[in-house]
């Protein structure tokens, strides 16, 4: 014979089965964000290898980017500047790179769009 069960312990029933769905539900969100953040630092460390293979055309594309002397190139060159920056600091080159940016700072010192660009990203000398 089934026991009659009260509206409260029905309540109770649903109010325990929501919660614990909602824990599952939460826990499932944390393994996404985890594996999101996993594959997206191993995305960055390829395209660092990748820049690894050769860095003097990188360098040389950065040039190019700034000769073209418009903003959007210049917003391109400066983010091929913070990877070279966060490559030189992995491959603990970082004294190299900062010699390079102090060159390449002083050699276009009469471009204040560029020079604000790169002391926004941080690379300032």
């Amino acid at each position: 014979m089934a026991v009659a069960r009260t509206a409260g312990e029905l309540l109770a029933t649903a109010a325990e089965l929501r919660a614990e769905r909602e824990r599952r539900d939460a826990e499932q969100r944390e393994r996404d964000r985890v594996r999101r953040e996993r594959s997206a630092v191993a995305a960055r460390q390829r395209h660092l290898d990748t820049l690894a293979v050769d860095r003097p055309a990188a360098w040389q594309r950065v040039d190019e980017l700034i000769a073209t002397k418009k903003p959007r190139e210049y917003d391109t060159a400066v983010q091929l500047l913070v990877d070279l920056r966060e490559l030189s600091d992995r491959d603990g080159d970082s004294s190299s790179f900062r010699h390079r940016l102090v060159e390449l700072r002083a050699a276009h010192a009469r471009k204040p769009s560029l020079l604000e660009r790169l002391n926004l990203a941080g690379l300032d000398t």
